[in-house]
């Protein structure tokens, strides 16, 4: 699949970038995809005041997305 960004939410689990965000749980079974509408994403993170907010930067911009999970610390 290929990936150069990735994180962890508090539950475990791992978003990794490529086409858009593609979601794993702990068990590495995909869980969720979050597409962008660009061809490709580069790295992503948690952040914002109470780490639920989701930063994914792309070939052409950022793009954020509230969360209803936080990032780890």
């Amino acid at each position: 699949m290929g990936s150069d960004g990735m994180t962890l939410d508090k539950h475990g689990n791992l978003y990794l970038t490529g086409e858009g965000v593609h979601v794993f749980n702990r068990e590495g079974k995909k869980i969720y995809h979050i597409s962008i509408p660009e061809k490709w994403t580069s790295n992503v993170t948690f952040g914002g005041e109470n780490n639920d907010v989701l930063f994914i930067t792309a070939s052409k911009s950022v793009y954020t997305f509230p969360m209803r999970v936080r990032g780890i610390q």
